[in-house]
């Protein structure tokens, strides 16, 4: 028999050809599983388990050490055979095309299919996805007869106990799925006849390569492109807009004219290359650091969005702040300070409370892509309206950082096109260590919170003691990116 082709295959070929042909032929040549990858892998699983509470009492046809693809589809043909009603992780093989459905269900003899996604918004990758699905099940079990997706329910509030009826979404798919069988005939056709040819496709990277997903083999294909002034490095332009200099052989960003460029912040990173020495508008910048009033503090909010709202009143994926750390100066000394919220508590008030009594003295708050924390503030002055103006109070201190990097007005060719706190850390503080961490994102550090729920009292000690750090290098380099913009002054 063939090789299976899946329906991650199956998406990866709608993609691109080639990153489907290496996938299945050259699986050694992927890239390494990024670690935030892995945990949202998990979220997806985990979300997928709690799904089957909506039907309970099925079987798990994938229970075992055994990794069989084969077995599992005989599990399915055998269970839909002796009169199931539910099962998971339903197998089915047809011409050589695998898909494993999170739930299948019977109901009066007529089977719905339920394919699960720890997300509050249906895709179109989501409903192809499902529609492969169908095409492959129809095949082998005439009596489907519907198809849904579930999500996530972004009105769900919780209210005592877990509701699973109302944290999930039903989306019917079958209109979709039936009207597209042909389509699928054809394009699974394709997808074999590219494995049959034994050869990888000859096809150039794009803007493809990014989408509905980032390839799993950009290491492979886009080796040609790692020199360190490669136009692909360049940040704050769409990857269409890249393409054109790539297609048109412009491939290293000094070879680039700067007279065609419109956008300033495109503009800076070409000429720090060419240059090769920082850019720096010091006209701009002094105008902007002129409005900050001393005395300054700097700081820096972590939140927690848990898929499963895990407090009362909450929202799947709702922000939960849970740490913040400030630096500020205090006799000529660097201070820092950090509240950290435990994990079982609801203590968000607590927080906010803390927030407020700690930056109360300081005439301006500096941040670096306030977004975040503007986006938590605003919902702990929904949440606890008596405290609506203290947080307008201290949402007009803030002073964002990432402004003059943002508009170009600074940029150092060592960025390489990243605009990020962590990028502009080494030319800020060449000690910074950010890559010395255990926590290195903001999704790591969720992850690294969202397991205080089950570790023992030493490693949570050690847990929060590292998200702490984390959180205080972030304030710390943005308390240091000040002082850092006004030495351009001089």
């Amino acid at each position: 028999m063939s090789a299976l082709i899946s329906k991650s295959a199956f998406i990866k070929a709608e993609q691109c050809l080639k990153h489907f042909y290496l996938y299945r032929s050259h699986p050694y040549l992927r890239d390494s599983l990024s670690k935030e990858k892995q945990l949202i892998f998990k979220r997806g699983t985990d979300v997928g388990i709690l799904a089957q509470q909506l039907f309970p009492g099925g079987t798990d046809v994938t229970a075992g050490e055994k990794r069989d693809q084969q077995l599992f589809a005989q599990r399915t043909r055998e269970l839909i055979e002796g009169g199931a009603d539910t099962i998971y992780e339903a197998t089915f093989i047809h011409n050589d095309l695998l898909v494993m459905v999170d739930i299948l269900h019977k109901k009066d003899n007529a089977w719905t299919a339920y394919e699960v996604k720890s997300s509050l918004k249906i895709t179109e990758t989501y409903v192809k996805d499902a529609c492969f699905q169908y095409y492959v099940i129809k095949n082998c079990l005439p009596q489907l007869a519907d198809f849904h997706l579930l999500t996530l329910n972004s009105t769900y509030v919780l209210a005592g106990e877990l509701d699973i009826t109302g944290l999930f979404k039903k989306t019917p798919v079958l209109k979709d799925a039936v009207k597209n069988l042909s389509y699928f005939e054809h394009k699974t056709q394709v997808a074999r006849l590219t494995l049959e040819q034994n050869k990888i496709p000859d096809i150039k990277i794009g803007t493809h390569c990014f989408q509905p997903y980032e390839c799993d083999f950009l290491g492979t294909c886009w080796k040609n492109t790692g020199d360190p002034n490669s136009v692909m490095s360049l940040g704050k332009l769409t990857k269409q807009a890249m393409f054109e200099l790539y297609d048109n052989n412009i491939r290293r960003i000094d070879e680039i004219d700067l007279n065609t460029i419109e956008h300033k912040e495109v503009k800076v990173q070409v000429k720090a290359v060419i240059e090769q020495k920082e850019q720096a508008d010091v006209k701009e910048i002094d105008a902007f650091i002129s409005g900050i009033k001393s005395p300054y503090c700097s700081l820096d909010i972590e939140v927690w969005m848990p898929a499963v709202p895990f407090y009362q009143g909450t929202k799947p994926f709702q922000q939960i702040p849970f740490l913040f750390s400030m630096v500020y100066e205090e006799e000529g000394k660097l201070k820092r300070y950090s509240y950290f919220k435990p994990f079982e508590d609801d203590l968000r008030k607590v927080f906010l409370e803390q927030i407020l009594e700690a930056t109360n003295a300081f005439a301006t708050v500096l941040m670096f892509d306030k977004a975040l924390e503007e986006s938590v503030l605003n919902q702990l002055a929904e949440l606890y309206p008596e405290y609506a103006k203290d947080i307008a109070r201290l949402k007009s201190k803030i002073i964002d950082l990432a402004e003059p990097i943002r508009k170009g007005n600074y940029y150092h060719p060592d960025m390489k096109g990243n605009f990020s706190l962590k990028s502009i850390a080494p030319v800020v503080n060449q000690e910074a260590g950010f890559d010395k961490l255990d926590v290195q994102s903001g999704i790591v550090a969720m992850y690294m919170y969202e397991g205080l729920g089950t570790q023992n009292a030493i490693e949570a000690e050690s847990a929060r003691e590292q998200l702490i750090d984390y959180c205080e290098m972030d304030a710390l380099i943005t308390y240091q990116l000040l002082s850092f913009f006004r030495s351009k002054l001089v």
